[in-house]
């Protein structure tokens, strides 16, 4: 007997911190589109990052539309059904390929290495983009971009951590400037209208 009320209480507070951690991100995404929509503290800025392949990316050399998006490897939902949506945008697009750069910036630069972000961008879609840094370089990038991120660690297993983070797409133009966002659920069919009104501009 209590075995099963302990069992009851774990599931309980499982499903406690689960639904806090849905309703924090969710605070954030409000919070930033509301900032956006009403044109304060808008997202944006040059970064030079180190991609899959081990090249250096320089925004300032890349001259094409940019959707940006902020997540980790070990992510089990929002990251792949963002990417999966991103591929899918990118192939009802493929006459615009050559004006469109698909980045993904990992916040988790201390677990996503070069192979590990190397085989998972390329899992999606070959022209993704997987960027890491060190820890400072994703640090000022996620500030300069206004993502909110957090780690949650599993005192248990401390390397088994997950991260809470800001589910958005940014669009951003050839200066790197902020032009739009995408929210979550949004059909890849909406977000390929969308970037080809923009580069109609």
């Amino acid at each position: 007997m209590i075995q099963k009320y302990v069992l009851i209480l774990l599931i309980a507070s499982f499903a406690a911190i689960s639904i806090y951690f849905f309703q924090n991100k969710n605070y954030h995404q409000d919070n930033l589109s509301t900032k956006v929509e009403n044109q304060e503290g808008i997202p944006g800025g040059h970064f030079a990052l180190t991609t899959h392949s081990g090249e250096i990316y320089n925004s300032t050399s890349d001259k094409n539309l940019k959707i940006i998006y902020f997540g980790f490897t070990f992510c089990p939902d929002v990251c792949p059904t963002t990417l999966i949506n991103m591929a899918n945008t990118l192939e009802e697009l493929k006459e615009n390929k050559n004006e469109i750069t698909p980045l993904f910036i990992s916040i988790d630069p201390e677990r996503d290495n070069l192979e590990i972000l190397s085989e998972y961008v390329s899992a999606f879609h070959p022209n993704i983009i997987g960027l890491t840094g060190s820890v400072e370089d994703i640090e000022k990038v996620t500030a300069d971009w206004k993502v909110y991120y957090k780690k949650e660690v599993n005192e248990d297993m401390p390397d088994n951590y997950t991260i809470n983070h800001l589910d958005i797409i940014f669009i951003a133009n050839k200066n790197n400037n902020f032009v739009d966002f995408v929210r979550p659920n949004t059909s890849y069919k909406d977000i390929a209208n969308k970037l080809r009104e923009i580069l109609r501009r």
